[in-house]
């Protein structure tokens, strides 16, 4: 009996943490959410839980590219470039991890070190680096110029998970494809991606969303709409004497809606393909 009890109070224990600590992470998004439904007055006054009267002037106002900002410019700039580094790592990452993963050859073990050990500078410390290479080749406020940021920054990390992933296939199934007639491009092709697609698209959502969320670079690499993107954005309306929290509140419930739908659509996806890369057999 004492035992039950003891059982008992450990689990409620656990739920009340678990409560707190979901209270705690999402009361600051919750608080955005409300404040982009608030007037500016509202927003200025005493603190409420629930907007007195919703209004989406702070959208409307974010979307109709008012005081210099085309706010829909810089969700059109986030989606190609995070698409784009996403497809690069899917090809590059993809083969690149699945060559680590199958294949032994000279050196394999060193360039693997290599690769993931690239990150472990700190990314503050090539800011000045990065900024002088696009202004002498002319690369400043372009596409190419985050890209390559990007690329430098989570291909190592899409190589690492993806290799986790590519561990778990069977040294069989490629080797039979081969046995009936098929390089090793087809069986990879063929066979390998089919039973790796959880764990590849885990990888891509996860590249999509960093690069989505990426700030630092884009900040420092960016001088006009051009190439800004949807985080520098939202800093945007953080002015020298004010800040427009209503604006700023609904630019960030923009900018958190691909992480969501990514969530809602994709979730189970992310999950059985993350834990497929952590269960080994």
């Amino acid at each position: 009996m004492k035992s039950r009890k003891k059982n008992l109070l450990k689990s409620r224990s656990a739920y009340a943490a678990i409560l707190l600590f979901l209270i705690i992470t999402n009361l600051p998004i919750y608080w955005m959410y409300i404040t982009s439904f608030k007037t500016q007055e509202e927003v200025y006054g005493n603190p409420t839980w629930v907007p007195k009267s919703f209004t989406m002037q702070n959208y409307k106002e974010v979307l109709s590219a008012q005081q210099g900002r085309n706010f829909t410019f810089y969700l059109r700039n986030s989606l190609g470039i995070s698409s784009i580094v996403t497809a690069i790592m899917l090809v590059l990452g993809t083969t690149s991890a699945y060559a680590f993963s199958h294949f032994r050859f000279r050196g394999s073990g060193l360039l693997l070190f290599l690769i993931i050990a690239s990150r472990i500078i700190p990314p503050i410390s090539l800011i000045i680096p990065y900024f002088k290479i696009s202004e002498t080749l002319h690369l400043r406020d372009t596409w190419f110029a985050l890209i390559w940021v990007n690329v430098y920054l989570y291909l190592p990390f899409a190589v690492w998970l993806l290799k986790e992933f590519f561990d778990t296939v069977p040294a069989e199934l490629p080797e039979s494809a081969r046995v009936d007639g098929c390089t090793n491009a087809q069986a990879f092709v063929r066979v390998v991606l089919p039973n790796s697609l959880p764990g590849i698209a885990s990888a891509a959502i996860l590249v999509f969303l960093l690069s989505w969320n990426h700030f630092l670079f884009p900040l420092v690499l960016t001088s006009t709409e051009k190439a800004r993107t949807i985080p520098v954005g939202v800093y945007d309306y953080v002015g020298d004497y004010f800040v427009n929290w209503g604006n700023m509140a609904a630019a960030g419930v923009i900018a958190s809606m691909p992480a969501l739908i990514f969530l809602i659509l994709f979730s189970r996806w992310l999950i059985s393909g993350l834990l497929s890369g952590a269960l080994k057999e």
